[in-house]
Formats: C-alpha cells, sequence, structure tokens
C-alpha cells in the first residue's frame, strides 16, 4: 500500500494520480502540500515531474501563484513582478513558476502558472478582469473547458475556485467596495497600471462543508496520492451546484460566526 512506502518515486505519483481520476488530456488546477504526501524522491520537482506526466503532452497543469495580501488596496496598491514575485501558496506551485516551460498570468494578486496546450487560452487577460476570479479569468475558463481542480494533501480550504464561484454569485461580503489602482511590470521593465477588484480579506469561510455536497453530486472524486488525502473536483459541475445555493442564500460558504457577525454588521 502507499501509506507503507518508505519513499515515493515519480512512478508512483503517476499511478496513484491515474487511481484518483487525472487522465491524459485533462487540464487540471493544483492546489497542493509537499509535505503531506511523505518522503518525495526529488522533491517537488517529482511531483510536477508526475503531474506532468500524468495529464501527457495534450494535457496543462496549473498551479495558483498567489501574491494578494490583506493589505491590498487604495492605500497598499499590489505590485506585481510576474518574473520575480514569490508566491506564498506552496512549495510546488513556487518551483513550478520558476520553470522555463511556465507561464504565468499578469494578474496583480491571483495569477496563475501554467505548462501545456492550454496555458495561453487560459490565462490569456488576467491583468484586466474586473475581479481576480472572474468568469473570464482561469478559474472561470477553467471550469467553461472542463478542467478539474487537484487538492493534493489539502482541503477546500486551499480551493481558490470557491472565490470564482463566490464572484460569479456576487456574494455580498467577499469583494472591496471600490476597484483600485494596481500596478504590473512589463517585460520590458516599465509599470503599467491596471484597476481591479480586490479580495476583502475579513470573513472567515466554511469551505471544507461543500465536500458532502460534491462526492454526492458526482463531482467529486477522493484517494490517496502517496500518504496524502485528495480530492479531484470537477470545477464546472461544481460551481454550477453552488451558484444556485448562494442565490438562495449568499452567505452559504461563510462560518457560522462569519454569518452572524455580518448579518449584525451589514447594511439593512
Amino acid at each position: 500500500m502507499t501509506s507503507e512506502r518508505q519513499s515515493l518515486t515519480r512512478e508512483d505519483l503517476v499511478h496513484d494520480l491515474r487511481r484518483l481520476g487525472v487522465e491524459p488530456g485533462m487540464t487540471v488546477l493544483v492546489h497542493s502540500s509537499l509535505s503531506s504526501l511523505g518522503w518525495v524522491e526529488g522533491g517537488a520537482e517529482t511531483v510536477i515531474d508526475a503531474l506532468l506526466e500524468a495529464v501527457g503532452p495534450e494535457g496543462t497543469v496549473l498551479v495558483p501563484t498567489l501574491t494578494g495580501t490583506e493589505e491590498d488596496g487604495p492605500e497598499h496598491p499590489p505590485r506585481f513582478d510576474p518574473a520575480t514575485s514569490p508566491c506564498w501558496t506552496g512549495t510546488i506551485p513556487e518551483t513550478f513558476r520558476r520553470r522555463e516551460a511556465a507561464e504565468r498570468s499578469m494578474h496583480p494578486t491571483h495569477s496563475v502558472a501554467g505548462i501545456g496546450n492550454d496555458t495561453r487560452t487560459l490565462i490569456e487577460g488576467h491583468a484586466h478582469v474586473a475581479t481576480p476570479c472572474a468568469a473570464d479569468s482561469p478559474y472561470g475558463r477553467l471550469a467553461d473547458r472542463g478542467g478539474r481542480i487537484l487538492l493534493l494533501g489539502v482541503t477546500h480550504e486551499s480551493n481558490t475556485c470557491l472565490h470564482m464561484v463566490e464572484e460569479q454569485a456576487h456574494a455580498p461580503y467577499h469583494m472591496q467596495p471600490e476597484p483600485c489602482p494596481c500596478y504590473i511590470k512589463r517585460e520590458d521593465g516599465t509599470w503599467e497600471e491596471v484597476v481591479t477588484g480586490l479580495h476583502l480579506w475579513r470573513w472567515d469561510r466554511n469551505f471544507p462543508k461543500i465536500d458532502p455536497l460534491l462526492t454526492a453530486a458526482g463531482a467529486q472524486k477522493t484517494g490517496r496520492v502517496g500518504q496524502a488525502e485528495s480530492r479531484l473536483v470537477d470545477v464546472g459541475a461544481m460551481r454550477d451546484l453552488l451558484l444556485p445555493i448562494l442565490g438562495d442564500d449568499p452567505l452559504f460558504l461563510l462560518s457560522d460566526e462569519a454569518r452572524a457577525e455580518y448579518g449584525s454588521t451589514a447594511p439593512v
């Protein structure tokens, strides 16, 4: 069994990814925890190699390379250099974005990096979306194109595509009141100003509550990759399941404490 292995090779990881449902030609956005997998020979580079092998030459692997912080806003506008700005989403994404073949979207807070056939189609124009995870962002396009989310040793707490659902549902707690100027470094070294909406980092979520809903709807498979409990989620099915729920209950994805606090502070 995988849990009894002393170390994991690329072949081991590809086997486990296939068993979970990752198939050649698939487009997958990977949220990950390297330490959760167990001891991997070659570390993050081996995990990336396994992901690319699992989707094959016709597939695409994306990782979130987020740089946004709770300080971002009119008084502290984000400045983003796609070539050098480190992400805070973990060792695997930071290693991935540095690969020569990787291309990174030009968004000041919610960039993604990708390798594979669909990368440019998914990331094009990300700098100019109205909100970070809008329908025409890589996250929304992933849903439209039949993509998957792979939660590799992490829970839905790490699922950035849930912000895409919140944005499409116009969740009232999610965005700062006004768009904000942000700055993106071009390849020629000059800085471009873009005006976009920014997330409001205040309200606690309870994203893991969607686990049983997705499983019951057939939108999620669970299994182990290495020692890591992992989930493979159909992004479009997740969005289509949750949008009506948020239409009826806009605060559905908040924690109980945040629901109560928001309800006491929101304008009547």
